[in-house]
């Protein structure tokens, strides 16, 4: 009787270790990682439980924001290169969202940075001192890398059901749309004429000021705002190959927005945050912000907000974009799911 019941009880603990080995198993591929996106105007991070195979987000668990003048300090040196107090002042605040990545019991990390760390004569050696005073594995990557990263985060997001669509990223230095062909490629438009190079534009070329002594073109007057806004119609319409702006117009194209301009700074200035924002929505917004100083946006980016309006509008009237979808969507995110950063 007692063999009995200790063969029993044996042969049900196997059966018990046989059940949890595939549970043990498929946790195993789960890893807790921490992406940090060092962008023109902050640095993002974020902290969440990835499946290896895949590369897709299993739990999000902590998404980080930090503002860091890169883009307008390098706008106004003299030699292309960052000045030491920005440099620090990233240095410290990788540090912090390290801090709490570790609190959060991240295991893995990694950092890219885009554009403007390749125009700064000194940013890949910052690369290099990122990754010796943070450890954090951090490279330059190249604008079209930029923009796949943001691509596929975008594919995930939407889910493999989704219908096409165009990303369209902005941020603070750097603009990117990337759709795929039908043959199944992807196609690129990289152009530098983003928030900051926009809003430097407005200063020097139609205020007739210097970028080195004005930091913020508002108020805007009316007629600053008809000129900016004529010159990025025209600006998109050249710059934009035909292949993307022809399927904008010629499909059912869902227009997903990323990046600090589409997800916070528009939707701001319009006083909600939904779905989509319209090419109306924005015009309206345009209209009623023109002439506002930098104290009535409420926002320690003001000196952006309107003048990423006419930028937005101005390709929005160009490539004939009638809505666009804002996702909370970076760099970071496409992170995850690119094996070769891990």
């Amino acid at each position: 009787m007692y063999l009995t019941l200790k063969a029993a009880f044996l042969a049900g603990a196997l059966f018990c270790i046989c059940l949890a080995a595939p549970a043990r198993a498929q946790d195993a591929t789960v890893v807790r990682r921490a992406a940090f996106d060092i962008g023109s105007a902050a640095i993002k991070c974020i902290i969440a439980d990835v499946d290896i195979p895949t590369g897709r987000i299993v739990k999000l668990v902590e998404t980080l924001s930090e503002k860091v003048d890169f883009a307008e300090d390098l706008a106004r040196s003299y030699d292309a290169n960052l000045s030491k107090d920005v440099m620090d002042q990233g240095i410290a605040i990788l540090e912090k969202l390290k801090r709490t990545a570790v609190e959060k019991n991240a295991l893995e990390y990694s950092a890219v940075g885009g554009r403007l760390f390749q125009e700064a004569q000194n940013g890949r050696a910052y690369f290099v001192r990122i990754r010796k005073e943070t450890g954090i594995p951090a490279r330059v990557i190249s604008e079209q890398q930029a923009a796949m990263l943001s691509y596929h985060a975008v594919r995930q997001e939407l889910g493999d059901k989704a219908p096409p669509f165009l990303v369209w990223d902005i941020g603070g230095n750097s603009m990117q749309m990337t759709l795929r062909k039908d043959d199944g490629d992807l196609i690129f438009y990289i152009d530098p004429m983003a928030s900051i190079p926009f809003k430097n534009v407005v200063i020097e070329t139609f205020q007739k000021k210097s970028i080195t002594t004005t930091t913020s073109p508002n108020p805007v007057s009316p007629a600053e705002v008809e000129q900016s806004l004529a010159f990025i119609r025209s600006h998109a319409a050249m710059t934009v190959p035909l292949v993307i702006s022809g399927r904008i117009c010629a499909q059912d194209m869902v227009v997903a927005g990323i990046g600090g301009v589409h997800f916070y700074s528009v939707p701001e200035v319009l006083g909600l945050h939904k779905k989509t924002y319209t090419r109306q929505e924005v015009a309206e917004a345009l209209a009623k912000w023109t002439g506002k100083p930098d104290k009535a946006f409420d926002s320690e980016y003001a000196y952006t907000r309107l003048t990423n309006l006419i930028l937005v509008l101005g390709y929005m009237d160009a490539l004939g974009i009638k809505e666009v979808r804002p996702l909370k969507i970076n760099q970071a995110d496409g992170l995850f799911a690119a094996r070769e950063f891990w």
